[in-house]
């Protein structure tokens, strides 16, 4: 038997820290406009951001927030899980095309900060348990929090890099 590195939950909290401030930081250089317009096939940098809000706050209800309710914009005679991440997806962008800018910026740190306390109140011990259902058998809670935070925010933001650098000019 492999002995697993034990995680502390300051190394996961600035990781954290580091990542979601890159990806607001990628949408924040934005103009409003430039936020606006589809960068990754059909979403756009605030519907990005959009998408990482729910999904945070899918964690936290995960990690057992319990005055942290599904969002208003999910049917409330449907369980999230029977609607699909497509759907999820869907109901959350479109959610946020309607309203201004400037409150997915609002939701994005605020859902960020809601996982920095729960993590920073959890025994590090709790870190290296399993963390069941729906992530894979073997995952640890510390995987299951690095794969919605601060991994996920580095593909996307990786993605924006990508979509938003200019050509690399000619081939040959």
């Amino acid at each position: 038997m492999t002995a697993q590195k034990a995680v502390r939950a300051r190394e996961l909290i600035g990781s954290i820290d580091r990542e979601a401030a890159r990806l607001r930081g990628i949408v924040e250089r934005l103009s409003d406009e430039d936020a606006s317009r589809a960068l990754v096939g059909d979403w756009s940098a605030l519907d990005v951001l959009a998408h990482c809000v729910y999904w945070q706050g899918m964690l936290v209800r995960m990690m057992g927030v319990r005055d942290y309710p599904p969002p208003p914009w999910i049917p409330r005679w449907q369980a999230e899980a029977e609607l699909g991440t497509d759907e999820l997806n869907r109901l959350t962008v479109d959610h946020y095309r309607k309203g201004r800018p400037g409150a997915v910026l609002d939701d994005f740190r605020f859902t960020v900060e809601l996982v920095r306390r729960v993590v920073d109140h959890m025994k590090e011990e709790n870190l290296m348990l399993p963390a069941g259902a729906p992530w894979g058998e073997g995952t640890k809670v510390w995987e299951a929090i690095a794969s919605e935070t601060y991994d996920h925010w580095k593909q996307h933001a990786d993605e924006l890099e990508v979509a938003r650098a200019p050509a690399n000019g000619p081939r040959r």
